[in-house]
């Protein structure tokens, strides 16, 4: 099923930044919420600043050349971009969305030093633990060690929301439950996590 993008994504001043303080402001709260809404959608985890998802599902990274790709075999259309009207938001202004989104908890940069690509929280960290907690007590799996696959990929979370989410989102939302004290991670002689322990 396609995305229905708003009717916003028709406007052609949507795709200029905004003089008016105001206007630049209720602006990126309209992107910030277009962009949380299309890639819950399409399950986007990593999103670059071209509108690019970089990972989708449960396929953890791809390159720009892959996404490229991925994104012209599917019926995802461009984030940025609308065709339609001829226009396409301006790379520095999805970098000041992307701030924004990663300041208030929508998103976190993939590598502080490259603030091109995100993780985007469709589910901010603490939703995605509640969500991993509502589904092991629910499946009697309080004080199991289960690996990262298991959660993620695992027959029994085939119909979770939460299956495929991208290892480095679920190791952040394993963190709130740890700092909760509802979990406890097992490291191998790595320092990996190699299981959880959610009580």
């Amino acid at each position: 099923m396609a995305f229905e993008f708003p009717r916003i994504h028709n406007f052609p001043p949507f795709y200029t930044q905004q003089p008016n303080e105001q206007t630049w402001a209720a602006q990126r709260t309209q992107w910030i919420s277009l962009v949380l809404a299309y890639c819950a959608h399409h399950r986007v985890w990593v999103l670059n600043n071209r509108g690019l998802a970089l990972s989708r599902g449960d396929v953890e990274m791809l390159d720009e050349e892959q996404a490229t790709e991925d994104a012209n075999g599917s019926d995802m259309e461009p984030l940025f971009e609308n065709k339609g009207i001829d226009r396409r938001l301006d790379v520095g202004v999805v970098s000041l969305i992307f701030n924004e989104m990663v300041s208030n908890g929508d998103a976190a940069f993939v590598n502080k030093k490259d603030t091109s690509q995100i993780f985007v929280y469709w589910h901010r960290p603490d939703d995605w633990a509640a969500k991993i907690l509502e589904w092991v007590e629910a499946t009697g799996q309080s004080g199991v060690v289960l690996t990262l696959y298991e959660l993620a990929h695992g027959d029994l979370s085939l119909k979770q929301e939460f299956h495929g989410i991208h290892p480095q989102v679920l190791e952040t939302a394993l963190q709130v439950l740890v700092k909760r004290g509802r979990a406890q991670l097992l490291k191998d002689e790595d320092g990996k996590i190699a299981g959880v322990k959610i009580q």
